[in-house]
């Protein structure tokens, strides 16, 4: 393999990854607090309170090749 932009045989291929972490938590719920409201009355407001703070936590991982000159450090 020749390096692009000296024309150097000195290349060595590398494996890159990238990792991702995204995490989405949940927050106050309308929907229990009105069930709630209907069931118990004012009490039944923190009902909307349950399960808030609890998440989703998800992971990407991207792989990719990378070819590294030895001479003028290009990357292609």
């Amino acid at each position: 393999m020749v390096c692009p932009k000296c024309g150097s045989n000195h290349v060595n291929t590398q494996t890159v990854t990238d990792t991702e972490v995204t995490e989405k938590t949940k927050g106050f719920g309308c929907i229990k607090a009105c069930i709630g409201f209907l069931i118990f009355n004012v009490w039944g407001i923190l009902c909307g309170l349950c399960g808030m703070g609890k998440g989703k936590r998800t992971t990407r991982t991207k792989s990719k090749v990378v070819n590294v000159c030895q001479d003028c450090g290009n990357r292609f």
